[in-house]
């Protein structure tokens, strides 16, 4: 595996006479799957001794009774007593949260069955603006894994309540379509500015309608009547906010595709399966599943999608079942199922080989009947990519002194201070009330009481944002000793730089090794800098393999766990400490943003009067 892999794939209106040949045995195949158990999602059953015949990256032939044609060039697999599965779809996720970069991303998903991803790539978008959509989909050229590259239509997330590195218009959104860059709609997370009817989330919805491409939604209320009939009337049709059986029935029953998340931090899909386990002769042509937000650990070990398959399976999902959540009905969801999502003759010839189907144990891997992965690895050698300078120079801050981390008491000696109560795995943070001790006019963190400071510093280029900004607060449920901190340019969506910890100093500390090594995430223990993951693509992505930057997030954890943390995945659970579109109380560069059920977000002050 010496040589560089450049994928190509031809067009189906260019070799229906061949497919059609081969298909009546005058034209040798150039793969043939032989007696094989096919597991049908078209029907939802398994068929068995089948055989499945391939040409130009297509599907000619699926059945047990023709003769194909071979010849010297034709590949011939022998699948007596397994199974044929059609390739996976994750249908929203997001590469960057697995901190490697997309080149690397595809080859860590491809050997544990993933042949098509919907990446929303509004992180690095967040950074950079349009010009990170056009890198995302320049990048994936050549790379043997569809992409569909999802339009981030929310950027900043929230408006008026934080400061991105860009702002994205709807003349962006329909650039990008008219351009090729995108192919669907990223999840539209201003929920409430589109039930309320916000001219500016609606003149860039209007931006996807008009282009004809799949809308994807983010709703995270629970009012399934008026607030969720109204966000489905203005034209989303998939959702991956839904956290339990009633979420998944109700977008169902509405026609919205729910997509049940099961990532590293947001573990929704056990609860949400129940549409199906409580409710076997439902009908659930509507029910996905898909990964959302995963690290790169949980790719590289623990098999990003493939992950959430067997954990279905093992929730009493049949394994046919669990297999179309992952593929037909996410087609169908993409409007893609005349291409792929299924073995069937003109669909792309996306195949896994499957020795144990209940343990999802995957043998080969076909892409465009291209063998890409054997036995876990990748059998071909994708090029790196050569990022231009820009994408790898993403801080822009001078350093900052501990003096920086003070937070006044104001006039009070006995404040009432509003506080992030952090869950650990749970992305949304209540709000509490509690009452501090000033302490010579400042507040001050107390790891005895389990409260650590938290702010988010503004450190994109000055053209697109508020330069110097930033929001203070404190946080609780993380459980870190005196004289520790975390830092990190990932902080979802705004992407500025987050720093937790208990002592000032230790907080510049942390954040200046993300300023001097252009991002990543840092820890320092008992006042000594620990560890540095640096991720320079943005201050979000490395550019090593999926192995070794799992490595390196098995090193983070041990770091973050020597400051007293007892929780795992805290570096995930903290990413999202920064997205206000999610309810309860976040942190951006402006201050607290507090969002309660039925009401619209609002900036709301550290001291409550």
């Amino acid at each position: 595996m010496n040589d560089f892999y450049i994928h190509h794939r031809e067009k189906l209106s260019d070799v229906t006479r061949d497919l059609t040949a081969v298909a009546m045995g005058t034209k040798a195949a150039d793969l043939l799957i032989k007696n094989g158990n096919l597991v049908n999602v078209n029907v939802g059953y398994i068929q068995e001794n089948v055989d499945v015949a391939v040409s130009h990256g297509f599907i000619a032939y699926v059945g047990s009774n023709a003769k194909i044609l071979t010849d010297e060039h034709t590949r011939v697999v022998d699948a007596s007593g397994r199974y044929i599965v059609p390739g996976f779809i994750d249908g929203h996720m997001h590469i960057e949260s697995s901190m490697i970069d997309p080149r690397n991303f595809a080859c860590g998903v491809l050997p544990n069955g993933v042949t098509t991803i919907c990446p929303d790539n509004h992180e690095i978008t967040n950074v950079f603006g349009l010009r990170a959509v056009k890198l995302f989909h320049d990048v994936m050229q050549g790379v043997p894994i569809k992409c569909f590259l999802a339009m981030p239509v929310c950027v900043p997330a929230l408006p008026g309540m934080e400061d991105a590195g860009a702002m994205i218009t709807a003349d962006d959104v329909s650039r990008a379509y008219d351009k090729g860059w995108a192919q669907l709609q990223g999840e539209q997370m201003n929920f409430v500015g589109m039930i309320n009817g916000d001219p500016f989330v609606h003149e860039i919805n209007k931006a996807t309608l008009d282009a004809g491409v799949v809308a994807t939604g983010h709703y995270p209320s629970f009012d399934y009547e008026q607030r969720l009939n109204a966000f489905i009337a203005s034209g989303q049709n998939a959702c991956h906010e839904l956290t339990d059986k009633a979420g998944a029935i109700r977008r169902a029953e509405l026609g919205m595709y729910a997509q049940m998340r099961y990532g590293t931090a947001g573990y929704d899909m056990p609860n949400a399966i129940k549409a199906y386990t409580e409710n076997p002769g439902i009908d659930d042509r509507f029910f996905c599943m898909v990964t959302d937000d995963v690290d790169s650990a949980t790719v590289y070990n623990d098999g990003q999608l493939l992950r959430v398959v067997r954990t279905a399976i093992k929730q009493g999902v049949p394994p046919v079942k669990a297999i179309q959540y992952v593929t037909i009905n996410v087609a169908q969801m993409l409007e893609k199922a005349r291409w792929i999502g299924s073995i069937s003759p003109a669909k792309a010839a996306d195949i896994l080989i499957v020795s144990d189907l209940p343990g999802m144990v995957i043998d080969e891997v076909y892409s465009d009947g291209v063998l890409v992965a054997e036995n876990g690895k990748m059998t071909v050698n994708v090029p790196p990519y050569d990022y231009p300078d820009w994408a790898l120079h993403s801080v822009h801050l001078d350093k900052l002194s501990a003096d920086f981390f003070k937070i006044s008491a104001g006039d009070s000696e006995n404040p009432k201070v509003r506080i992030m109560d952090c869950i650990p795995n749970e992305l949304i943070i209540p709000e509490k009330i509690i009452e501090m001790k000033a302490v010579d006019g400042e507040l001050k963190a107390d790891p005895e009481q389990d409260l650590a400071k938290i702010f988010d510093i503004y450190r994109h280029l000055p053209d697109y944002g508020v330069t110097k900004s930033h929001g203070v607060g404190f946080i609780r449920g993380i459980g870190m000793r005196a004289n520790c901190a975390y830092a990190s340019t990932v902080g979802h969506d705004s992407h500025n730089l987050m720093v937790v910890g208990t002592s000032d100093e230790a907080m510049a500390m942390a954040a200046n090794a993300l300023i001097e090594c252009e991002g990543g995430i840092s820890i320092v223990v008992d006042g000594k800098l620990a560890y540095v993951m640096e991720l320079p693509l943005a201050g979000l992505m490395c550019l090593e393999s999926a192995e070794v930057a799992a490595a390196r997030v098995i090193k983070l954890e041990q770091a973050i766990a020597a400051t007293g943390c007892p929780h795992s995945k805290m570096e995930m659970t903290l990413s999202f400490a920064a997205l206000p579109v999610l309810q309860e109380l976040h942190i951006s560069n402006r201050g607290y943003v507090l969002l309660k059920e039925g009401k619209a977000p609002e900036l709301v002050p550290l001291i409550v009067e």
